[in-house]
Formats: structure tokens, sequence, C-alpha cells
């Protein structure tokens, strides 16, 4: 099974490439390092940054290979995909006025991929070496198997302590009619629905605590949470506006993308065969 890493040349590309790096050596898989050509690349740094990616691969005994393909990114790259036993691509994404939009990455989560997909946006480059503590927020209950295996994953590939963060949507008037004992019920029936992750994390003895929130904002208190706490990265759900609330005028992860102080990893679980 493979982790490919998409490279592009640029620090924020190598950067993706050291969390898929870390997975891979986490599951014992090849680090399938990947470029498309691409005028504004260049291959001398290209070729610079697989060498130093491989170089940091050695020292965790993971096996690479490079994969050099032609044509539109995202179409050649599905095409790759469909022909490799791929676990998961990991891709960042570029700073820009309007960097996710269009980009790459962004032209990835619209296509059919029969691997799973993280983005990636970096805000500390350093934060890839010393990753203590991940935040996961999600709303009220719903995590999904498959961003539970990959949370845990990356948690054990860090020897890192997880947070879940459940937020639960609440207009004025319902904030206002839950006091104390109503809402501490509310918490606990979450944590009863969790439960079964919470025996999964413990079970791959992964520190996890769980915090819950009633707000009207999630990404603002998402964001605001972030700031007042000492996380080096966060995993989203990726499935667009279904994780948070859909009441903004722009898509919630771009939102978090443009303002996280923080790496963020956005995954988006394959499309179901």
């Amino acid at each position: 099974m493979k982790v490919i890493a998409a490279v592009n040349g640029l620090v924020t590309s190598d950067i993706a490439a050291f969390y898929a790096l870390r997975y891979a050596a986490f599951l014992d898989y090849t680090l399938c390092l990947l470029h498309v050509g691409n005028p504004a690349d260049s291959k001398e740094e290209v070729e610079s940054s697989m060498a130093a990616i491989e170089e940091t691969a050695a020292q965790y005994q993971v096996k690479t290979e490079r994969v050099f393909l032609k044509g539109e990114p995202a179409p050649a790259i599905q095409a790759h995909l469909l022909e490799t036993r791929a676990d998961i691509l990991f891709c960042s994404t570029r700073m820009r006025k309007r960097f996710f939009e269009d980009s790459l990455s962004e032209k990835l989560t619209r296509l059919r991929l029969p691997a799973d997909l993280a983005i990636v946006r970096v805000a500390h480059m350093d934060a890839v070496f010393i990753t203590e503590n991940i935040l996961l927020p999600i709303r009220e209950d719903r995590l999904s198997v498959k961003k539970f295996i990959f949370v845990s994953a990356m948690a054990k590939a860090f020897g890192a302590s997880t947070e879940i963060y459940s937020v639960s949507p609440a207009e004025n008037r319902r904030s206002a009619r839950l006091d104390i004992a109503a809402t501490r019920e509310l918490f606990q029936k979450i944590n009863n629905r969790l439960s079964h992750y919470t025996k999964g994390f413990k079970l791959m003895n992964v520190p996890l605590r769980i915090k819950h929130s009633l707000v009207e904002n999630e990404v603002d208190q998402i964001l605001h949470h972030l700031a007042h706490q000492k996380f080096q990265l966060m995993i989203i759900g990726g499935r667009r506006l279904s994780i948070f609330s859909q009441l903004f005028m722009e898509d919630p992860i771009i939102r978090i993308f443009r303002y996280t102080p923080v790496n963020t990893i956005a995954f988006y679980a394959r499309d179901a065969e």
C-alpha cells in the first residue's frame, strides 16, 4: 500500500509530504513522491525537495519512490490513483488571495478519487516536527469511522494526545432555555454516543480528552479555542458544508484555512466503492 505526497518544490508541499511520511512510517507503507509537470514549478527545486524528503524517510526506514506525470494536474493524479494501490494522497494548498479556490487541492476535492485525500494548510513550518497535541473539532457527536481511523493514526504517528472538541449549534433562545443541568445532560449524551471511539483511542493508547461548547458560530468558536490552547495540528472533516454550519456566505473550510493559527488538515474520505 502507498501513501502519495504531491510535491511541487515549495516549502508548503514539503511540509505536507512530511505529514505523509510520518503517516506512512506508522503504517509501514511506501511513500510515493509525485509531481505533475508544470512550467511554474522548478524541476531542480522539485528534485531537491524530493531528495530532502527521501533523506528523512530513510531515518524512519520508509521506502520511497518518485513518480513524474504530465498533463492537467488533477485529472493526471486521478488517473494515476486509479492505477495505483494507494491509501491516501497528501496535498498542500498555496497561499493566495483566493488560495484554496481553483487550486489543485480544491479541484481534487471535486473528483471521485479511489483514495482518501488530506489537504494540508501550513501555518507554522516547524510544527510538523513538534506535534504534541491534535485538535479534532466535530459537530455534536458526528465522527465517522474513517475520520477516527485517520486521526488516531496521525496521533500514533506523532505520539500526540488528541482533543475532541464537540460544538453544538445553539441559537440564543435555545441556549437561554438550557440550564446547567440540561446542558450537562446534553453533553453526557454526546459522550455516550462517542464512547466506542473513546474506547478505540484508549486501545490505541492515544491520550484523549473531550470538550464541549454551545455555540452560535461554529467556525468562530473553533478559531477562538485554537487561539487559547496549545495545539500544533487540527484535523477537520472535508465534507463541504456538512460538518460545520451552513449559515456562512463562504465555505467554512475556506474560512478555517484562511484564519487558522495552526497547521490544519482537511480530511476527505474516499468515495464508496
